[in-house]
């Protein structure tokens, strides 16, 4: 595997925790420095722990996960975007709604980024097994894959920050969990067509 590949996978698996932050970033009132070092310690971090887990555990994952990597990553993507159109749609709970210097939904905080991250991390974990049976060492793409995910989902959270200051709040908050659900349904449907 050369560095030109490397690159080109560690991009492409960026992708969708790219998107996922800006759209989480759509729903928060207050621009905060920690959303974007969260999302990148969080996305960064299991698209380098998901390939090594893949390329250790190649002989016995890499069937199972083909099989439903897509299906996992599309029911928990689908499941926050979902709670995020509905925060957009219907509006928070009245003690979100009396405090508007908070993330609405905190999409950023440790708890609710583990869905997402290994939402958008399972294509590496295949990725990982892949490496295996072709022979090549993980540490290099792994570590390319975490670092360029974690840099780009930083600035994803600050372009996220940008776009949600042309239109209403709940708009883009509704707009941002479309978007998230949407990445979901390209996954499934890349895998089933």
């Amino acid at each position: 595997m050369n560095l030109l590949e490397i690159l080109l996978i560690s991009f492409g698996v960026s992708v969708d925790a790219f998107a996922v932050s800006v759209g989480g970033a759509m729903g928060c009132s207050k621009t905060s420095l920690r959303n974007g070092f969260n999302a990148a310690l969080f996305f960064g971090g299991f698209q380098f722990l998901m390939p090594v887990a893949g390329f250790f555990a190649a002989a016995a994952l890499t069937g199972f996960v083909q099989k439903y990597d897509h299906w996992c990553a599309f029911g928990l993507l689908a499941f926050v975007g979902g709670k995020m159109i509905c925060e957009g749609v219907c509006g928070g709970k009245e003690s979100e709604k009396e405090s508007p210097e908070a993330c609405q939904l905190d999409f950023f905080s440790p708890v609710k980024l583990l869905l997402p991250a290994v939402a958008t991390s399972l294509d590496a974990l295949a990725v990982g097994g892949s490496i295996a049976f072709a022979g090549n060492s993980v540490w290099l793409p792994a570590a390319a894959m975490g670092g360029i995910t974690g840099v780009v989902s930083f600035f994803g959270v600050e372009l996220g920050y940008k776009l949600k200051s042309f239109g209403c709040e709940k708009i883009m908050t509704a707009v941002g969990g479309v978007v998230i659900v949407l990445i979901g349904v390209r996954i499934l449907a890349e895998h089933l067509f």
